[in-house]
């Protein structure tokens, strides 16, 4: 029990460390500053959300019809 509770701590402390490094080396590599990156992610978001709207309108339209045509026959 001993052993398994050692290895626990040593990767969370692992994980934990690295989860700081990684976030210090991308806030130092971000090439916008807090309110643009934030503007991007937002559009990003906003354009992906309507992209995926407009697919499941195409894909909801094209699944009616196929039911259709299979009603009809």
């Amino acid at each position: 029990m001993e052993v398994i509770l050692k290895k626990f701590v040593s990767f969370s402390i692992g994980f934990f460390t690295g989860a700081v490094v990684v976030g210090v080396i991308t806030l130092l590599f971000t090439p916008e500053s807090g309110a643009g990156l934030r503007d991007s992610l937002k559009e990003s978001i906003y354009q992906t959300k309507n992209e995926i709207s407009s697919a499941a309108k195409q894909k909801r339209l094209e699944l009616e019809a196929e039911l259709n045509k299979l009603r009809q026959s």
